[in-house]
């Protein structure tokens, strides 16, 4: 299903996305290779965090989002299974974020990693997107993290670019967001998928409920920054 979304997005416009190439004989999904630079190691660098490089970022989700929402397919399959897509939801990309981005002087050129696909509200895709480039994480020098201040403020400059009209709630979403990864996480590790067991290991789903703690504290603050 793979195949069909980016060519339905690249026909729409949406060039960001890698080129599918078809099955190979070991039935492989085959995609074109991006050129560019990733993200694989901390600290990233400081442009990441450029608010000139959010917008960016917040106007390719946009652009994708207008792609696919004209892509229904019966059913939308991914490594995470397969589920029917409702009338109110997209195929959300799922994983939008700085370490599955393409980037070429701090310009970003690509998304890649679209194994994890899935139905969803476009403000679920926009809420992993917050978690992911505000930051929401407690405090780590390796994500270049600032102040609340910051947080607020950066929130509030992702929902102004992405032209988020429902504003209420919106944090709490996002908190669901965080969740609905944890648990994922830990029932796919103990299902034996092994991407999600080395992820487990690594301490992921322990970092998200600490997120989640971190996001719970200043809720009210950042559901603020949104409505003002």
């Amino acid at each position: 299903m793979v195949q069909r979304l980016l060519a339905h997005v690249r026909d729409r416009g949406f060039q960001l996305g890698p080129i599918p190439l078809g099955i190979d004989e070991q039935e492989r999904e085959v995609l074109s290779y991006i050129n560019g630079e990733t993200l694989t190691t901390h600290p990233w660098p400081h442009w990441v965090w450029s608010d000139s490089l959010l917008t960016q970022a917040v106007d390719a989700l946009v652009a994708y989002h207008r792609a696919v929402v004209d892509f229904r397919p019966a059913v939308v399959e991914s490594r995470l299974g397969a589920r029917q897509l409702l009338a109110d939801e997209i195929v959300c990309h799922n994983d939008f974020a700085p370490y599955n981005s393409v980037f070429d002087e701090g310009t970003l050129v690509g998304i890649i990693d679209w194994d994890i696909v899935c139905p969803g509200r476009p403000s679920w895709d926009l809420a992993y997107f917050a978690w992911h480039w505000v930051p929401l994480h407690p405090e780590a020098p390796e994500l270049a993290w600032r102040s609340v201040g910051e947080c607020e403020r950066r929130l509030r400059l992702v929902a102004d670019a992405y032209g988020l009209e429902k504003r209420t709630g919106f944090v709490e979403e996002i908190i669901e967001r965080i969740e609905t990864s944890r648990v994922g996480i830990i029932e796919r590790a103990q299902a034996g998928d092994p991407a999600f067991a080395r992820l487990e290991r690594e301490g992921h789903s322990s970092e998200m409920e600490r997120t989640i703690a971190f996001v719970h504290s200043i809720e009210n603050r950042l559901q603020s920054a949104l409505e003002a």
